[in-house]
């Protein structure tokens, strides 16, 4: 009996996986992701402990990804981040990051506003904003706060509008966003989605990430005050840019392997951690639940205009007879608006903006077989 006892506890450490910096992505790597956007049936918020199983298999392709690290010095905006190793790039900007032998973080990004205000920004994290570390082991708790501040002029759409009528003449604005980060390895165990099992650790990653907003107020010529946007719009209150400010928390359970680049699976979970809003998951090739995601040659899908306020038309060329699906997501990946239609050739289609709020969205479209149509942003704006 103690020999069984003893083996058992022995084979439970051994399950106890260490996850390594030969995990970190290089440049040259390229990180293959798919989404499903409307997950049910999945319990990623398992109680804390090991020997643990995560069924995934059931998991939809409903979009995929590929995300390619560079060397950082192809960057457009490398000078702005001298001690970054790689580049991320996608069709907003790029984000910039330095790589050791303990640590995976981000220093910072170059590119669109995520706001969607259509503004060219350089943000960069104080300290940097750590994505992974090494060692990564059960048990392990790791909080992290860093900060962004960056400044722009208001005499530029769409604030010139916003501000212009003020009996007050507002000369600059900045936007201070602190993310409170807590990492904790809390499981281990097996993790199965569509084409692979892996033992894996459990990491629950809480965000709590404060946006603030200040104006700069000129009193006479050459002498002003910052002030606090919130205390001029209640906080928040009536919309337009107070939609932005406060705290927002984001909860997501991340599944690590000893052996692979890609995390294994990604799950955002709701405001009560009660649903599962999305999952991203390692996309494997010998994954049988749907076709790969490949550019239609020719066609393409274009938003006019954008930004937009009451309305969009997306413009559709050179389709193949089928039928389509048109997805918009909001700025964290959910499903937000979906419409199928038989499209061929040249095609418009009008959407009303009615509900939906102000900021930035993406949108595809995609023909039965899941090619995808390139995802591109969405900017909304409201009075």
């Amino acid at each position: 009996m103690l020999l069984a006892v003893f083996s058992a506890l022995t084979l439970g450490v051994s399950a106890q996986i260490t996850v390594t910096s030969a995990t970190f992505p290089v440049a040259g790597d390229t990180l293959h992701y798919a989404f499903d956007e409307s997950p049910v049936g999945f319990n990623p918020a398992t109680p804390p402990g090991g020997g643990q199983v995560w069924d995934f298999s059931g998991l939809s392709k409903d979009q995929t990804n590929s995300v390619i690290y560079r060397p950082a010095n192809t960057g457009v905006h490398a000078a702005n981040f001298p001690g970054a190793e790689l580049v991320v790039s996608d069709n907003a900007g790029e984000t910039y990051i330095n790589v050791t032998n303990t640590k995976f973080e981000a220093l910072g990004y170059a590119g669109a506003d995520p706001a969607g205000f259509g503004v060219e920004l350089t943000t960069v994290f104080s300290p940097p904003l750590y994505e992974r570390y090494s060692p990564m082991q059960f048990f392990d708790i790791k909080p992290q706060v860093s900060f962004v501040s960056v400044a722009f002029g208001t005499d530029q759409p769409p604030f010139d509008s916003i501000f212009g009528s003020l009996p007050v003449n507002i000369d600059s604005m900045r936007v201070r966003v602190i993310t409170d980060r807590t990492d904790v390895i809390d499981g281990w165990g097996n993790c199965v989605i569509p084409g692979g099992q892996y033992q894996v650790l459990r990491q629950k990653r809480t965000d709590y990430r404060s946006t603030a907003v200040d104006v700069y107020v000129v009193l006479f010529p050459g002498f002003g005050n910052w002030v606090d946007l919130s205390t001029l719009i209640g906080g928040g209150a009536g919309g337009g840019l107070g939609q932005f400010l406060g705290t927002d928390t984001i909860t997501t359970y991340r599944f690590y392997s000893g052996t692979e680049k890609e995390e294994i699976a990604v799950a955002t979970m709701s405001n009560d951690l009660s649903n599962v809003e999305r999952i991203r998951f390692k996309d494997n090739p010998t994954s049988s639940i749907g076709p790969d995601v490949l550019a239609i040659p020719n066609a393409s899908i274009s938003a006019f205009p954008n930004p937009a306020v009451d309305w969009v038309r997306f413009d559709c060329t050179n389709l193949p007879s089928e039928e389509y699906t048109l997805k918009i997501y909001n700025i964290i990946g959910k499903v937000v608006w979906k419409e199928t239609y038989q499209l061929v050739g040249n095609r418009s289609i009008r959407v009303e903006l009615d509900n939906f709020k102000k900021g930035t969205y993406l949108y595809n479209l995609t023909d039965k077989k899941g090619n995808i149509i390139g995802t591109k942003r969405l900017v909304v704006l409201k009075p």
